[in-house]
């Protein structure tokens, strides 16, 4: 979102951002209009720490198989929540919309709210995940499968037919409320319609499926949604500048925002790569705190990832 956001303000565009209070002070130095959506679940909580827990919590990053996890995500209360929780919100976002009057909208959530996909205004549909989740065609694998584009069909159908119902709980509490305000009823078990207007995913053009399945109408891929912006700066920490470097590399790693929650694969990971002579610069991700980095290692909860890549080999 971010990224498209730089776009349009460097065209002079005013972009106005409805975030939750994790966000507060984090956009406007770029340029933008922050308002800020309060809720008792976000309240000092950095930016996307409660849905990191969650999904810690919920036993998904063990080991398990996909059906398995296909199960345990059956069973989450958290999906049900999102549906409560946009609701709760609805409220002041209408007091936002009243108050800027948008001439577009572009949603980069998990729920889309009925007040922004009803209205009489264009509405973006912005996706960073991979495309299986919101591009359903029978001649890729399902989504969270983990199968192969060329593996076997009947597998493909077997877990298609446990994944149908994954969001079934959600869809019906997100229906009764597309009821309650007049609005349609959403009839593919999901709350992620695709916008009539425009629907833009992120995936590198070697990964995605195009090969398997042509670009639906109305959906635009981009390879990646990168920020431009950021005004932190960073240089080499001083204990990597008298490295040899024949002999040893600047390697960059990063589980993301939703990986790194796994505290224990990250122990196990900088553990093996202590080892080695190559040095690290990490980004601890929201529990980083909880860990410490090995002598050839430097990092912190957060870097400034853009401003890393062009410094290091790899």
């Amino acid at each position: 979102m971010f990224s498209l956001a730089e776009v349009l303000l460097s065209r002079g565009h005013k972009v106005v951002f409805a975030v939750d209070q994790s966000f507060a002070g984090k956009l406007s130095p770029f340029g933008f209009i922050e308002e800020i959506i309060t809720s008792d679940e976000t309240n000092n909580q950095k930016p996307g720490e409660s849905e990191a827990k969650d999904l810690l919590n919920s036993g998904l990053l063990s080991n398990v198989t996909p059906f398995k996890s296909m199960q345990i995500m059956m069973t989450l209360p958290f999906f049900e929540g999102l549906v409560d929780n946009c609701r709760a919100k609805e409220p002041q976002l209408k007091a936002i919309i009243a108050k800027h009057n948008p001439d577009l909208y572009i949603i980069d959530d998990f729920i889309c709210s009925p007040t922004l996909i009803h209205s009489t205004k264009p509405w973006v549909f912005l996706f960073s995940g991979n495309p299986l989740f919101v591009l359903h065609d029978d001649r890729t694998p399902p989504e969270c499968s983990g199968y192969p584009s060329n593996g076997d069909r009947q597998k493909w159908q077997e877990f298609r037919e446990l994944s149908k119902n994954m969001f079934k709980k959600q869809s019906i509490k997100y229906n009764e409320w597309m009821k309650e305000e007049g609005f349609p009823v959403n009839n593919e078990n999901n709350t992620l319609p695709n916008s009539p207007y425009l629907n833009i995913y992120g995936f590198p053009e070697e990964l995605d499926y195009t090969d398997l399945r042509p670009l639906p109408e109305k959906w635009l891929r981009v390879d990646t949604f990168m920020r431009k912006g950021e005004k932190q700066e960073f240089k080499i920490p001083d204990k990597f500048r008298d490295r040899d470097i024949e002999k040893s590399k600047l390697i960059y790693l990063s589980l993301g925002s939703m990986g790194s929650v796994n505290v224990d694969l990250m122990k196990r990971l900088l553990s093996i790569l202590s080892k080695s002579n190559h040095k690290f610069i990490v980004s601890k991700g929201l529990l980083g705190d909880t860990y410490e980095l090995a002598d050839n290692m430097w990092g912190e909860n957060s870097v400034p990832q853009t401003k890393v890549l062009p410094l290091v080999d790899v």
